[in-house]
């Protein structure tokens, strides 16, 4: 009697897991869905409405990078040191205002206070991001976390086919105003189902609930918790080389980001709207190889995939930088995105598998920040790169700068595990 009733606690116990972890990964969803939504309707309605400027471009792009840089220390010591669920629920909150307004804004294309509500919807996305970061190793057990993070990275990718095509869609078939409207209501879902799961987890059981302030011995302030988590970052030579070599990567991202709709309209001398089929084919690849590394990856071959992911990283940029055609463009993205899920899969289960729970939060905001002006640094170089020079070229030079990173990642990651 003793050990079915010990077998019957251990059962409901993983039932009210995978609850908790349904509830967060749908509201997960649903969110992703917003962005990628919003960020296709941004991107395309602030090109149309001045005239292609490099300028406007570059700006669009600093916003949703700049916030990181200035708030990801902050948004790490929140996300430690209150309740990780109301920032979550706060933040899909305002960020249903920000599309509302966005949408005030399309009606009679004011960009200027656009550009002002993208910016504080960015800002808060950086605390939804630090907070949900944090969250998700405390849902599940250090051997399921990397399935966990294969199912966000898969999740991640079918958001990123679904969420541009519908708003090239809505563009094409509606208005920008529309857009933003339904961006909006995506956030208000995620809200509700974030509710459900304070529910689940504030109910009687074995699953975590958020601990107080004090735990991980924070006694001091909040710049106490951020020099902790610089500390956490310096003594760990494991943490530092993961951060390295992704940083090359951050910088890669940045560039092809950007460079992306020159190309699709300027090198090709197609509509800029053409760049949300280019963003579903990278998601439709993508979510193959974010299942693939989600079912395969072993926890003993994490590292590997680290550093073959982003050869093909590499590989996809020199692909892409001599594309004669949109049609070799394609390829160069499928490769891009073959590589790119199970890169995310993997530097993600190693980073947080090194991490200690209490510092999850404080660490991912540190890496925020520099990650964030990484990405900044990636977009000025091809904005000025664009101004100045070919497009593609953007595409060579950021292969190029990453292969440091490369090499740091074969060196020490390669036969690493999430251990």
């Amino acid at each position: 009697m003793t050990v079915q009733a010990g077998l019957g606690a251990d059962r409901a116990e993983k039932g009210e897991s995978r609850a908790a972890f349904g509830l967060f990964y749908t509201s997960f969803l649903v969110s992703a869905m917003g962005d990628a939504f919003r960020l296709l309707a941004v991107n395309v309605w602030i090109f149309n409405a001045t005239s292609g400027s490099t300028g406007a471009r570059l700006l669009v792009v600093l916003l949703a990078n700049l916030p990181g840089m200035l708030l990801g220390g902050l948004s790490g010591v929140v996300a430690d040191r209150y309740d990780k669920y109301n920032v979550l629920i706060v933040s899909d909150v305002v960020r249903t205002g920000v599309g509302l307004g966005l949408a005030w804004c399309a009606l009679d294309s004011r960009t200027v206070p656009a550009l002002v509500l993208i910016a504080v919807g960015n800002g808060v996305g950086v605390f939804f991001s630090s907070s949900s970061f944090s969250l998700l190793p405390r849902l599940v057990s250090a051997e399921r976390l990397p399935r966990a993070n294969g199912f966000m990275e898969t999740g991640q990718w079918v958001v990123q086919i679904v969420g541009p095509s519908l708003a090239a869609i809505t563009l094409a078939t509606g208005s920008a105003s529309l857009a933003f409207v339904v961006d909006s209501a995506s956030f208000v879902v995620s809200a509700v189902i974030l509710r459900s799961l304070r529910r689940v987890l504030k109910a009687p059981g074995p699953l975590p609930v958020d601990a107080g302030p004090d735990e991980g011995g924070r006694s001091g302030g909040h710049w106490a918790d951020f020099t902790d988590g610089v500390r956490i970052i310096w003594r760990s030579e494991d943490i530092r080389a993961l951060l390295l070599a992704s940083y090359g990567i951050a910088f890669l991202t940045a560039c092809t980001s950007y460079g992306l709709i020159f190309v699709v309209a300027r090198t090709f001398a197609l509509d800029a709207s053409a760049l949300g089929y280019i963003y579903s084919l990278n998601g439709a690849v993508a979510v193959v190889a974010a299942v693939l590394a989600t079912a395969l990856a072993k926890r003993a071959f994490l590292g590997r995939l680290m550093a073959v992911s982003m050869l093909g990283l590499c590989v996809a940029q020199v692909v892409m930088g001599v594309a004669p055609n949109i049609y070799v463009l394609g390829v160069g993205v499928a490769v891009s995105a073959l590589a790119n899920a199970p890169y995310n899969v993997s530097v993600t289960s190693l980073y947080m598998s090194r991490i200690p729970a209490a510092y999850l939060g404080r660490v991912e905001g540190i890496d925020t920040m520099i990650d964030n002006f990484i990405s900044v640094c990636g977009f000025v170089a091809a904005s000025v790169i664009v101004l100045w020079w070919n497009p593609q070229a953007i595409f060579l030079i950021s292969a190029a700068v990453a292969l440091p990173s490369l090499v740091l990642a074969f060196r020490h990651m390669a036969g690493e595990s999430a251990e």
